[in-house]
């Protein structure tokens, strides 16, 4: 019986923590949960009957263009290339479908991962609309020293990586072929 209250204690708290700020969860209007924790009063969490459910809006993401040390080609050995590409590209119309920059990502012989990318201070964010990542996000930390470019993953994200990348076709480093289009 204990097992039982714990567990109808633990879902109407997730239940809350879940719920949009002031409602029920979404799909849920006027719902009420009650709970009644073990040796003490219920808990209810209910619903304005007089709102419709608020819905989760994401807030807006940085709109801060790459910079333009970024922009280009570069190469890692795994073999791979990293497209930085200014708004306007094909890649980022035809492929990231953005009207902001964006970034593809190619391993080896694989389809290239595309998504719409922005600046957060030094934070490369990228929303990713092809490859495994796809409607998600993943975040680096970035540094970039002449033909250097540094990305540091961040905790929580999709995929991801360190990554030392040195600009296509300088030193050692191949050139690249042309970005991905289609």
């Amino acid at each position: 019986m204990r097992r039982l209250q714990t567990a109808i204690l633990l879902g109407a708290m997730t239940a809350a923590a879940c719920s949009p700020a002031g409602g029920a969860p979404v799909g849920s209007p006027g719902a009420s949960i009650t709970a009644t924790p073990i040796g003490s009063a219920s808990l209810t969490f209910a619903a304005d009957a007089t709102k419709a459910p608020a819905r989760a809006t994401p807030s807006p993401a940085p709109s801060e263009p790459l910079p333009d040390e970024f922009l280009g080609a570069w190469y890692h050995p795994a073999p791979a290339y990293w497209w930085f590409l200014r708004a306007g590209s094909a890649t980022c119309v035809a492929v990231a479908h953005t009207d902001g920059d964006c970034v593809a990502y190619q391993l080896g012989a694989q389809p290239a991962y595309v998504g719409a990318a922005s600046m957060d201070g030094r934070l490369i964010r990228i929303h990713w609309t092809r490859g495994y990542c796809a409607a998600r996000e993943t975040d680096f930390g970035t540094g970039i020293s002449r033909d250097t470019l540094k990305l540091f993953d961040t905790e929580g994200d999709c995929g991801g990586d360190n990554f030392v990348l040195t600009r296509a076709g300088t030193g050692a480093a191949p050139s690249a072929p042309p970005p991905p289009e289609q």
